[in-house]
């Protein structure tokens, strides 16, 4: 009698599957689906967006069992498939967000704001969303999550494997391009930009966020 395929090891499950039993791949998959479910949710906060991560990685997972490498663990190699796809899944949401075509101006009015304040709230949130999508990537991935996702700083570092320090210290470089950015933009005496540089998260989401000191941050 042959012994159970749940006695079996991973790269055993993994060289039956690759040989066509396709019925050791579930038991592989069972084996670490909770980690790897727990680690999506942490990571991405609308249910039906990690439920759709999640069987994006059980297909790759398929897909790619043969380039699976004994180097790290099964499980260790699905968890990163997994940080890659919730990765992707926030670019795509970002870049959507920061590129789309500005909102008609009457998005950005309130009762009392005049047509010219209007307007100049409109050319200096295009300003700043244009300063921020031409930052390197890595500083524009850690200034929109801190600054207009409003993470903390232990979860941008979890997103970006990075450690807290590290990350205190990209977001502190981040501001700072932006802020030259900001300053050199030949929109900054149209838009009154000097007066309201420390503010700009407020423009963009509603949410005030003061620029700190590096060792604030």
């Amino acid at each position: 009698m042959s012994p159970p395929l749940a006695t079996f090891e991973d790269n055993t499950l993994i060289q039956l599957t690759l040989a066509g039993q396709a019925e050791c791949f579930k038991v592989l998959i069972d084996r670490h689906l909770v980690a790897v479910k727990k680690r999506i949710y942490s990571m991405v906060r609308n249910v039906t967006d990690a439920d759709d991560i999640l069987q994006e990685v059980l297909l790759k997972v398929w897909r790619h069992l043969a380039t699976f490498r004994s180097e790290s663990s099964f499980r260790t190699w699905m968890t990163q498939v997994a940080i890659n796809e919730a990765r992707q899944l926030y670019r795509r949401e970002r870049s959507k967000s920061l590129c789309q075509p500005l909102r008609d101006l009457d998005a950005f009015a309130s009762s009392g704001e005049s047509p010219h304040q209007t307007l100049a709230r409109a050319e200096v949130t295009q300003a700043v969303r244009s300063a921020i999508v031409g930052l390197p990537a890595k500083y524009r991935e850690v200034l929109i999550l801190c600054d207009l996702e409003q993470l903390s700083t232990r979860e941008t570092a979890q997103w970006l494997k990075a450690s807290i320090p590290a990350t205190k210290t990209r977001l502190f470089r981040a501001r700072l391009m932006l802020l030259a950015a900001l300053q050199s933009s030949r929109t900054r005496a149209r838009a009154g930009l000097v007066r309201k540089l420390d503010e700009y998260p407020q423009w963009v989401t509603g949410a005030p966020v003061r620029y700190r000191s590096q060792a604030a941050a």
